[in-house]
């Protein structure tokens, strides 16, 4: 164990978040009030409390916390609920500044409630309780702050894609709902986007919206470089104003790259990844199945003649390639396909950089890679998507030398 990164040991089991557990008799009903106590943070947002046998997930509630929860879903193994009273507040309950914020309202967000730190302690115990449950080790890591200048958890968020209602009026789907919640205001989100202008207009014969609509120029810097990026309306950016050059500097110094070296970026996009790599001496080949960001990829890489972009789904283009000495991957939540981790661990890569926005598919294709003989040499996770549950975890992973 001594070879491995301080905060990962591997091999320890645990049993799942939720266990399972004898479920009584009694029945309850959508819309039936139960006090209930919140022990837990469980994957996609939602707070874990047990009554009478059974499992809750309740929203809108803090670990610790006893509330009164109204029921809005009952099933055969848990029931969802919102909590709408609460007996014992946390110290870390926050007024929302949001005002679409509560049962019934807007579900773009989940922890508007709750303070920042504590918003932070609870995505790592998510990694860590994911990795338990899916991958059998043992994982604690501290999730990073990215603090903008003049704030912290809101005006980050730099794209959304936002639903049309019945009235042509802009909004989000209220949480687990088909139903719209129109807004005028949304505030995560970035002071370019002009989003009081976007929701003030009216949308006939649209089903959604994306902002930006139109392709722009992204610029980051990175290690004290100034770079430039074609970015059309159709292709993928990070969803933070800080997140493409966070993740780009931790992903630079994952791999410590040498000139000469051949660099494989799979899930490639606009050539974030590709880009800092070329410019760090490296061959790349950059796989990428959208034809939008392909484009814009080769557009954005067309200085680097050692830079190659292959158009297509990543599990077939890999096949093309010979070898890597590094390999960095930043697939969609699902995570990598199996036969791509094979595939990845046929080139011999001396070191992987994993970016991952899922901790349950992260630790799943974690495990994968164990198996393969890739062990975690570092990890870390920043919070980029402050008030909601999401997190952006980087792993690198390296041989097991025998």
């Amino acid at each position: 164990m001594s070879n491995l990164h301080p905060y990962i040991r591997l091999g320890t089991h645990y049993s799942a978040l939720v266990a399972k557990v004898a479920k009584s008799s009694r029945e309850f009903h959508p819309g039936e009030r139960v006090e209930l106590e919140i022990t837990g943070i469980a994957h996609g947002g939602e707070t874990v409390a047990r009554s009478d046998g059974w499992v809750f997930f309740v929203r809108y509630a803090i670990p610790g916390e006893r509330v009164i929860a109204e029921i809005t879903q009952t099933g055969k193994s848990f029931h969802r609920a919102d909590a709408v009273e609460i007996i014992t507040a946390s110290v870390d309950r926050v007024t929302p500044e949001c005002r679409y914020f509560h049962p019934g309202g807007c579900g773009g967000c989940d922890f508007h409630h709750i303070s920042a730190r504590r918003q932070r302690e609870l995505k790592s115990q998510v990694i860590t309780e994911q990795f338990a449950r899916v991958a059998k080790m043992d994982i604690t890591i501290p999730v990073a702050e990215v603090p903008l200048a003049d704030r912290d958890t809101t005006g980050y968020r730099t794209r959304m894609t936002l639903s049309i209602d019945s009235q042509a009026r802009a909004g989000f789907y209220k949480v687990r709902s088909h139903e719209i919640q129109p807004i005028e205001e949304c505030i995560v989100a970035a002071d370019h986007l002009e989003i009081a202008q976007v929701l003030a207009k009216r949308y006939p014969d649209q089903s959604t919206i994306q902002i930006p609509s139109e392709s722009r120029v992204e610029q980051i810097t990175v290690r004290g470089k100034r770079y430039t990026f074609r970015v059309s309306s159709e292709s993928f950016w990070q969803g933070h104003l800080r997140a493409a050059e966070v993740l780009g500097e931790r992903a630079l110094a994952a791999l410590a790259p040498e000139p000469g070296e051949r660099a494989l970026d799979l899930y490639g996009g606009v050539g974030l990844f590709g880009k800092l790599l070329a410019d760090s001496g490296c061959e790349v080949e950059i796989i990428e199945s959208s034809a939008s960001a392909s484009d814009d990829c080769r557009f954005n890489l067309q200085e680097f003649s050692s830079a190659r972009v292959h158009e297509g789904a990543v599990e077939r283009k890999i096949r093309e390639i010979q070898s890597a000495h590094l390999v960095l991957l930043d697939p969609p939540r699902s995570g990598a396909e199996h036969e791509v981790l094979r595939a990845i661990v046929a080139l011999a890569p001396r070191r992987i950089c994993y970016i991952s926005c899922d901790p349950a598919s992260l630790a799943r294709d974690s495990a994968r890679l164990a198996e393969l003989g890739y062990r975690i040499a570092e990890a870390s996770a920043y919070d980029l998507f402050p008030q909601t549950a999401h997190i952006e975890c980087v792993f690198t992973f390296e041989p097991v030398i025998s």
